[in-house]
C-alpha cells in the first residue's frame, strides 16, 4: 500500500480526461479502475444480450429474418467470448502486463459490441419515420447508458459510441434530404455532448480515487507526526502550566486596577454631584427657590424622559445614560441667576420691562459660566453639553417667542425642552412670595394650552399621560408652608 500511494501521488489528475495512459507510474490507479470496470462487466454484457432480442422482435417485420439473426448469432457469440474470458482471467490484475491486456481487452470488445450495433442500424434501417425514431432513441439510450454508467474506463465507452453512432449518422445522411441531414446533425451534438459529460462523469471518478490514495497517504504521514506531536504535546502543557502561573497574576494586578478605577470613576461621580448641588446651593440662596423645586424638577425631567424614550423623534438622545445626566444636571437650569441683581432677583412683585430683560440674563450667564469651565478644560464632555444646554435654552419656546435665541422648534435641544416644561409646572404650582400655589388642574390646563407654543406637542402629549404621577411627586416634596396657602395637587 506505501509503494502504490507514492507512486501515486506524482500522477497529475489530468492525464485521465481522455485516455487511459497505463504505465508502471500509475498502475495502482489504472488497476483500480480496472477492477472497477471487471466488477461491472457481466451486467453490462448480460443488459446488452437482453436488449438485443428485443431488437430483433421489433423490426423483425422490417428487415430480412436471415440477416436479423445472423446479427443476433454474432451478438451473442462475441458476448460469449467476452463472459467466458471475463471468467476465466478476472482475477488476473497483478502485473502492468495483465492490466494492458485487460486494457486491450475491453476497449476491442466495446468496439466490436458498438459496430454491431451500428451495422444493425445501417442495415436494418427502416423506410418509415416512426421506426426511424425508434432505432435512433435505442441506438441514443445504448450509448448514453455505455458513458454514465462506465466511468472507470473511457477508451471503452468512446469505442461502443463510435461504433454505434458513426454508421447510424452516415445511413442519415446516405437519405439525402434535408430532415435526415438535421437529424444527423442533432446526433452529432448529442455525441459531443456525451462526450463531454462522459469526460466529466470520468473526471469525478478520478479524483474520488486519487482521493483514497491521498487519504492513504495522509494516514501514513499522521502516524508519522505522532510522536511529534506527543512530545510537542509534553511541552505545550509545561508552557501551558507557566502561563496559567503568568495568567493569576496578571488577573489579580487587572482586578487591583480595576478596583482602583472603580473607585476613582465614584470618586469623579461624587465630585461632580456635589459640585452640582454646590452651584445650585449657590443660587438657593440669592432666589425666592426652595432645594425641593429642584428635586422636583430634577423628578419632573427624569419621569418625561423616560415616558418619551421609546418615542421616534427621542430615542436617539433619551439613552439611560442621557436620562440620567439630565436627572443630576436639572438644578443647574437656573444657575445663572447668582448674577442677577438681588433687587430684581428677590424682588416680591412684577418686575417692570427693564428689569424682566436683566432678569432674563440669568440663562446666558449660566450657560456661558458652563460654557467657559468645557474651554478651560479643553475637552468635549456630553455632561457639561448637556449642563450648558439646559441651562441656556430651557426659556426657549417651540413657536420661537422665547429667550435669550429665540430658538423654535427642533432647533431646542431636548434637554431644555424637557426642563422647560417641568420649571413651568413647577412654578406654576408651587407658592412664592410673590403667589400662591395654583391648583393641579389649572396647572394642566396651562400647560395644554402652551401645546405648540410653548412646550414640544409630544412632550405635553407624554405630560397628559402622567400628569397625575407630576402630582405625586408634587406632594412628595411639597414646601413646608402655611395651610392656607397650599393648592390641592390631585
Amino acid at each position: 500500500m506505501g509503494s502504490d500511494t507514492k507512486n501515486f501521488s506524482a500522477i497529475h489528475p489530468r492525464r485521465f480526461d481522455w485516455g487511459f495512459s497505463l504505465s508502471s507510474g500509475n498502475l495502482p490507479m489504472c488497476r483500480a479502475q480496472l477492477r472497477t470496470r471487471m466488477a461491472m462487466f457481466p451486467a453490462m454484457v448480460l443488459g446488452q444480450m437482453g436488449v438485443q432480442p428485443l431488437f430483433v422482435w421489433l423490426y423483425w417485420a422490417q428487415g430480412q429474418h436471415d440477416l436479423l439473426i445472423l446479427w443476433l448469432a454474432a451478438s451473442f457469440s462475441l458476448h460469449m467470448v467476452e463472459l467466458a474470458r471475463w471468467r476465466k482471467h478476472r482475477h488476473s490484475l497483478s502485473t502492468l502486463e495483465q492490466c494492458r491486456d485487460w486494457h486491450l481487452h475491453f476497449t476491442f470488445f466495446a468496439l466490436a459490441s458498438g459496430l454491431l450495433w451500428g451495422i444493425a442500424a445501417f442495415v436494418f434501417f427502416p423506410p418509415d419515420l416512426f421506426n426511424q425514431g425508434m432505432m435512433i432513441s435505442i441506438m441514443l439510450g445504448l450509448v448514453a447508458a455505455a458513458v454514465t454508467l462506465n466511468p472507470v474506463h473511457l477508451p471503452a465507452s468512446l469505442a461502443f459510441q463510435a461504433g454505434t453512432m458513426l454508421p447510424l449518422m452516415l445511413r442519415l445522411m446516405a437519405e439525402k434530404d434535408a430532415l435526415h441531414w438535421k437529424i444527423a446533425g442533432m446526433l452529432a451534438l448529442f455525441n459531443l455532448v456525451v462526450l463531454f459529460a462522459g469526460r466529466v462523469v470520468t473526471r469525478n471518478y478520478m479524483h474520488l480515487l486519487q482521493q483514497r490514495f491521498n487519504n492513504r497517504l495522509l494516514l501514513l504521514k499522521l502516524k508519522a507526526q505522532k510522536n511529534a506531536t506527543e512530545d510537542a504535546r509534553a511541552r505545550l502543557e509545561r508552557a501551558n502550566a507557566e502561563l496559567r502561573e503568568h495568567e493569576e497574576k496578571l488577573e489579580f494586578m487587572v482586578r487591583e486596577r480595576t478596583s482602583q478605577l472603580r473607585l476613582r470613576n465614584e470618586e469623579i461621580g461624587l465630585i461632580k454631584d456635589a459640585t452640582i448641588l454646590a452651584l445650585s446651593s449657590l443660587a438657593e440662596t440669592r432666589d425666592n427657590e426652595t432645594g425641593n423645586h429642584i428635586k422636583r424638577t430634577q423628578y419632573y425631567v427624569r419621569l418625561l424622559a423616560r415616558r418619551l424614550r421609546g418615542h421616534h423623534r427621542f430615542k436617539g438622545f433619551l439613552t439611560d445614560e442621557n436620562i440620567e445626566l439630565m436627572f443630576k444636571l436639572a438644578p443647574l437650569h437656573d444657575v445663572g441667576k447668582v448674577g442677577i441683581p438681588d433687587h430684581i432677583l428677590l424682588k416680591p412683585g412684577k418686575l417692570t420691562d427693564e428689569e424682566f430683560e436683566i432678569m432674563k440674563q440669568h440663562a446666558l450667564l449660566g450657560g456661558n459660566a458652563i460654557a467657559a469651565a468645557e474651554n478651560e478644560i479643553n475637552i468635549r464632555s456630553n455632561f457639561l453639553r448637556i449642563a450648558r444646554q439646559i441651562a441656556v435654552s430651557h426659556h426657549e419656546k417651540w413657536d420661537g417667542t422665547g429667550y435669550p435665541f429665540g430658538l423654535k422648534g427642533d432647533d431646542i435641544p431636548i434637554s431644555a425642552r424637557l426642563m422647560a416644561l417641568a420649571d413651568v409646572y413647577d412654578a406654576v404650582s408651587s407658592r412664592r412670595v410673590y403667589k400662591n400655589a395654583m391648583h393641579h388642574d389649572e396647572v394642566v390646563q396651562i400647560i395644554e394650552e402652551g401645546r405648540g407654543k410653548h412646550f414640544d406637542p409630544d412632550i405635553v402629549d407624554a405630560f397628559r399621560q402622567i400628569k397625575h404621577e407630576f402630582a405625586a411627586i408634587a406632594r412628595r416634596f411639597c414646601d413646608d408652608v402655611p395651610t392656607d396657602m397650599q393648592a390641592t395637587l390631585l
